[in-house]
């Protein structure tokens, strides 16, 4: 399948004096007409034995199954709660947001545009309010005690770059975006952090990176050091080895590839580590799937992402395993459930909705 072309516009609207690049993305032309979620497709390798089939019958059915679910968690507002007739939750609605945008569906067109667009309303309605670096006065949500206080505002800011990276005339939208970027661009850490005072700071420091990408994808110009996120992702990733929990191993060194891979360090021997650890943990056992959490299953949507962009053996190899194994833990009524921290049905959903879509293509970060 040809992959599905996007519009990106480089133009300065924030200060950036980076050390290097938050990860570089080919720029493209948009083309004009309506999205549509693609058929079964082939991937294309390197080489011909490197194609195999990404989209399947099960996993295109689970995707459909796993969408009508999340319709059913979106409130009057516009919002989407951690799980069905729950009050709206900013990062989990942003998300819900990303997962239809991956199946073609923009504020303008597709099946479910006009969900997207209440999505983006809400949002921005947030976004109006927001005094300070920080999206939400909330505090102790699962979001924020898994990933960093300001994880509500990673996850918002990266809808919004999808919306400006599909069309640039959304005025609105970049305004909210120009402002989530700031905010997240003056609150990284000396080290190159962010999430301090979270269970888990290192995912905290990924979803800022990735976060601050897309909006530099998307056209803005943004402030902050890649270098230093880099380094000190790596070093968290050497620690791992001392951890001996799966959970470290998996939301840790995939995480940590994805932003590894994006800055074209992907022959650090810590990220060469990373991901063998993690395709041997993916493929040895279920555990992972299982047992798995929001900060596990957000993994293997970054993860996914990563070795989306890398195609070739990297994809065949990891790609079928995850989208089987999660197709396997899906619940009957179409959700993920997280069996540990980040528990909300919502968030786990989404995600895997993201990595079952992800063939297809859709969001603009995805493209190379």
């Amino acid at each position: 399948m040809s992959k599905t072309i996007r519009l990106f516009i480089v133009t300065a609207l924030i200060v950036w004096v980076p050390a290097a690049p938050i990860g570089a993305q080919r720029l493209a032309v948009n083309t004009p007409g309506k999205s549509t979620v693609p058929a079964p497709t082939k991937a294309v390798g390197k080489r011909s034995s490197d194609r195999f089939e990404e989209t399947t019958d099960k996993s295109r059915k689970a995707s459909i199954k796993g969408v009508k679910w999340l319709l059913r968690t979106m409130n009057r507002d516009g919002g989407c709660g951690v799980d069905i007739g729950q009050p709206s939750d900013i990062g989990v609605t942003a998300i819900v947001g990303l997962a239809l945008m991956s199946r073609g569906n923009t504020v303008r067109e597709g099946q479910h545009s006009r969900e997207v667009r209440k999505i983006q309303n809400y949002l921005l309605k947030q976004v109006s309010r927001m005094r300070g670096n920080n999206i939400t006065r909330q505090t102790g949500t699962q979001l924020q005690r898994k990933i960093g206080q300001q994880a509500h505002t990673f996850f918002a800011a990266l809808f919004l770059s999808q919306v400006v990276g599909e069309d640039w005339s959304n005025t609105r939208a970049r305004q909210g975006l120009a402002k989530l970027a700031k905010a997240i661009s003056g609150s990284q850490g000396p080290n190159g952090s962010w999430g301090a005072g979270s269970w888990a700071p290192m995912l905290g420091t990924v979803m800022g990176w990735v976060s601050l990408r897309g909006a530099y994808s998307a056209g803005f110009k943004v402030g902050g050091s890649a270098d230093k996120t880099a380094n000190h992702l790596i070093s968290q990733m050497g620690a791992v080895k001392n951890r001996g929990s799966w959970m470290h191993t998996l939301y840790k060194n995939a995480t940590g590839v994805r932003v590894l891979y994006a800055m074209q360090r992907q022959d650090d021997a810590a990220c060469k580590a990373a991901l063998a650890a993690v395709l041997k943990l993916v493929t040895s056992s279920n555990q992972a799937f299982n047992q798995a959490g929001g900060e596990e299953f957000l993994a293997f949507h970054l993860i996914t992402e990563t070795m989306l962009q890398t195609g070739g053996s990297q994809w065949k190899q990891w790609y079928p395993v995850v989208r089987d194994k999660l197709c396997g833990v899906q619940n009957a009524d179409g959700s993920w459930t997280g069996h540990h921290c980040i528990t909300s049905r919502t968030f786990c959903t989404a995600a895997a909705v993201l990595v079952l879509d992800s063939p297809n293509r859709m969001l603009p970060i995805s493209q190379e």
